[in-house]
């Protein structure tokens, strides 16, 4: 039998206390930290980071705390499983009508797999939190319920891509969870999934979506699944989840909503009059999503009257978008500022993408029409950032020595080299021109570690020649081996550390705004100092050995002339370490900015739009207030606005 420390093997009677052997309680002791390390994880997450991330989810969205009186069908309608299980199910009567308030017992009494239908702002984000918030009460109660965790299907990446792994891969980057607590619960079905998104992809993925999720469904038949979806796109689809319930979330009643705002008090007398005068704008604001913008957007304010207006939705947007810029003082019906948020809205509806990612959306975003300025911009940039630097400073050193045959050289040299490094450059910025954005990741201890490693192995080759040279010492061919040979040989370790830095997978996404750019800047700067320090140190060393041979050739010292050399080399290893990336990302801000397609205070901006709450921050992106904010503001897009929809950005 097996316990908690290990694998015991009895033999006789367990009272008489006979041939009791413990084996295996060595390899069980990393089982048994590994379990203890997922259960402080475990109470984490459940009563710091989902109770946190909660509370903010309920914040952007506006959830002051109101209950609005919303109801719903709940039964089997909409779902497929085997008939067997019909009967068995609590929540079997088919159009049984329960309050929003009563959602959590339909996820039980459908046994945890649950589908949440309604239309467009119906509230079934709501009901999805609902749901999550009663779930983290009861896996705080009981260390065998699952930990519920709200997904979106927008990170998905279509049928070659198993929900399991997406699964696993959602959480460890959403959540920050190591992959392997992840999978230890996993495996224990500790897991709880509230999957939203699905109406957001199109026809023929929704439909291997659903694929997908009914063959995951079927091979983990303990887990705890939610999955949220309009209606009808759901219907469109013509395939059925294989859930064991299902709510279908209906619009406030009129005589429900009268009677909700009549007790709101004297701040939304407006709205009530309007309501009370326009059948069509009560209906309107019969679903939850309009009713709790038009209390944003009324309240304490006699001036608005939305129910006069032809196309009252999108009138009561436009308040609602008012409100948002008057409360943070910025002004969106400016050209430039209207251009860009609405250009971004147009793509991401036309994508059917939810998020964007500022760090990355200047390219991703940027005009097909400008591509050929913004090509000849990165490599003279480029060219410049590596050529001017190594001129100054041969130019400058050049012209402080002494007038000599070899000071004529080095002035030659001063102006032949920086073309020859500048090429180089041009050449890096066109290969990084055709890549995505993505991250970088380097490790400078581990650079350093292995850079000292080959060093070592490098004096040992050269101890060992020299030696066996010794002989040959006044050979004027082996001398010139020597000098020549055991420079070069030096700087074999640090021209290795010219591609120290790896590109992330473009499907690691950033943790929070500007944190991309950070990475890939750093990254620039470590390589390029470790390839240029180490450059520096290498020859120098070797130079200083050599002194009394090359004396003849060097304008300085050795300590001095590697830095003709160290320069350049330093430059081009930050250029390929990101620096061509960082280079193209400034000019995509500074060229969309100057053609008025961006604002120069790019993230200022971003920020100004997050305190709107127009924009709401999710990780390192962000995204509209409600798909229908961002459908109306896609409305908006210049007619001649052409986002890059066909540059296809190819990875390593």
């Amino acid at each position: 039998m097996k316990t908690f420390f290990g694998d015991i093997e009895i033999s006789g009677h367990f009272a008489a206390g006979r041939d009791i052997k413990i084996r295996n309680l060595a390899t069980n002791l990393p089982t048994i930290w590994r379990e203890s390390r997922a259960d402080k994880v475990r109470q984490r997450l459940l009563t710091k980071l989902l109770p946190k991330w909660l509370s903010e989810e309920e914040l952007w969205s506006g959830d002051d705390g109101l209950e609005f009186p919303v109801t719903a069908s709940h039964g089997v309608s909409y779902v497929a499983h085997p008939r067997r299980e019909i009967a068995s199910l609590p929540g079997a009567l088919s159009g049984k009508l329960i309050s929003g308030t009563e959602v959590a017992r339909a996820f039980e009494s459908s046994l945890g797999r649950l589908l949440v239908l309604g239309e467009p702002g119906a509230g079934k984000t709501y009901i999805l939190r609902r749901i999550m918030r009663r779930s983290i009460e009861k896996a705080k109660e009981s260390a065998h319920d699952p930990i519920p965790f709200y997904l979106h299907l927008s990170s998905w990446t279509g049928p070659r891509q198993e929900i399991s792994e997406w699964v696993i891969d959602a959480l460890n980057r959403q959540y920050g969870i190591h992959e392997q607590y992840l999978e230890h619960w996993f495996t224990d079905g500790e897991l709880a999934l509230l999957i939203d998104g699905l109406d957001e992809l199109g026809l023929r993925r929704r439909r291997e979506c659903i694929t997908a999720l009914n063959k995951f469904l079927s091979r983990y038949p303990n887990f705890e699944v939610v999955i949220a979806c309009r209606k009808r796109e759901y219907e469109d689809a013509r395939k059925f989840l294989q859930l064991r319930g299902s709510i279908d979330v209906h619009p406030i009643e009129a005589e429900d909503l009268i009677r909700s705002l009549s007790l709101l008090g004297s701040d939304f007398r407006q709205l009530l009059k309007e309501i009370q005068g326009s059948r069509r704008f009560r209906s309107l604001l019969q679903n939850p999503l309009f009713l709790r913008l038009a209390l944003i957007t009324y309240r304490d304010s006699d001036e608005i009257n939305v129910a006069t207006k032809r196309d009252m939705e999108a009138a009561l947007l436009d308040e609602y978008i008012a409100h948002c810029e008057r409360r943070v003082g910025i002004n969106l019906d400016e050209p430039i500022q209207m251009s860009w948020l609405a250009g971004i809205a147009q793509t991401l509806r036309a994508r059917k993408l939810v998020s964007f990612y500022p760090d990355r959306a200047p390219i991703e975003y940027f005009p097909a029409r400008l591509e050929r300025g913004l090509v000849r911009a990165t490599l003279l940039c480029s060219f410049l950032a590596v050529v001017l630097p190594t001129m100054a400073v041969r130019i400058t050193m050049a012209s402080l020595a002494p007038d000599s045959a070899t000071r004529t050289v080095y002035m030659f040299l001063a102006y032949l080299f920086p073309l020859t490094f500048g090429y180089l450059a041009i050449k890096m910025a066109k290969d990084e021109l055709a890549r995505a954005p993505v991250s970088r990741m380097t490790a400078a201890r581990k650079n350093a570690t292995v850079f000292l490693k080959r060093l070592v192995k490098v004096f040992i080759a050269q101890g060992i020649v020299a030696s066996l040279l010794i002989p040959f010492a006044g050979n004027t061919f082996v001398a010139t081996i020597v000098a020549v040979g055991f420079p070069c040989s030096m700087m074999w370790p640090p021209m290795r550390m010219i591609w120290s830095s790896e590109r992330a997978e473009k499907s690691r996404m950033p943790l929070y705004p500007g944190e991309e750019l950070a990475n890939v800047r750093r990254a620039a700067v470590i390589v390029g100092l470790l390839v240029g320090g180490g450059f520096y140190a290498c020859v120098g060393i070797s130079m200083y050995a050599l002194y009394p041979a090359l004396k003849p050739a060097l304008l300085f010292q050795p300590g001095i002339n590697t830095l003709f050399y160290a320069v350049p080399l330093g430059l081009l290893a930050a250029l390929q370490n990101g620096g061509a990336d960082l280079i193209r990302r400034r000019l995509c801000v500074a060229i969309m900015a100057r053609h008025g397609l961006l604002p120069k205070k790019y993230f200022k901006t971003l920020e100004s739009l997050r305190k709107s709450s127009i924009l709401i921050p999710r990780l390192g992106s962000f995204e509209f207030r409600h798909l229908m904010v961002r459908d109306h503001l896609a409305k908006k897009a210049p007619n001649d606005l052409n986002m890059r929809h066909n540059i296809v950005l190819i990875d390593d």
